[in-house]
């Protein structure tokens, strides 16, 4: 075997471990438990408890009390901890009460879900972030003024009322959103234990409900 062709061999096959390394250690890492016997469908809090990686291109199933509901992975850090999911669209093809067949098709336009998993809790969750009133500057208003404080909070820092810690005062709707104010608000991140598989895609409804 001539020399070039031998060192690539050696490379591929070292490559492979270094890889094979690298994905144990993620599964002993991406362990998720839920538990057994409590509330909710059974098959849900069995597929609950597994060691599964996201991998772009492949499936994830969100687990939610006795439904499912079919994503695809299109995001993945390279430490894979952190990934985006995107809602396939699901088409019912059973026959009828209980035939849960569905076929699937992506859709750009589809809800995405950012998941981080969490070493400590042990679990993936979902990641969003909310503008909030400092929560060290509401509890020390509360515990001086109680119930109203908020109204002295926002005198004390010349904000004329509650709207105009938004974008649009005048706005009521989801999309007006809180402002970052120097001293007053704060971004924060929020995270939200998510129960899901991945390398599976899987819309199910609990025909119980």
């Amino acid at each position: 075997m001539p020399f070039m062709l031998k060192s690539l061999c050696n490379l591929a096959i070292q490559i492979n471990q270094i890889l094979k390394i690298k994905l144990l250690n993620m599964e002993t890492i991406l362990k998720q438990n839920r538990k057994i016997g409590v509330a909710g469908g059974f098959i849900n809090q069995m597929m609950g408890n597994n060691i599964s990686i996201p991998v772009v291109g492949k499936g994830c199933t969100i687990l939610h009390y006795s439904d499912r509901s079919a994503y695809e992975v299109i995001e993945v850090t390279n430490d894979g901890m952190n990934c985006v999911i995107r809602e396939m669209d699901s088409k019912f093809i059973g026959s009828g009460y209980g035939d849960e067949r569905y076929t699937y098709k992506s859709n750009v336009e589809n809800e995405t879900k950012t998941l981080e998993y969490s070493n400590k809790k042990q679990c993936w969750g979902e990641i969003t972030h909310t503008v909030e009133i400092i929560k060290s500057l509401a509890k020390n208003y509360f515990n001086k003024y109680g119930y109203g404080s908020t109204e002295f909070l926002l005198k004390d820092n010349g904000i004329k009322s509650y709207e105009h810690l938004y974008e649009n005062p005048n706005a009521d709707n989801d999309y007006n959103q809180m402002m970052v104010i120097n001293g007053v608000t704060k971004k924060y991140k929020n995270f939200t234990k998510v129960s899901c598989i991945f390398g599976k895609m899987e819309k199910y409804r609990d025909p119980s409900f």
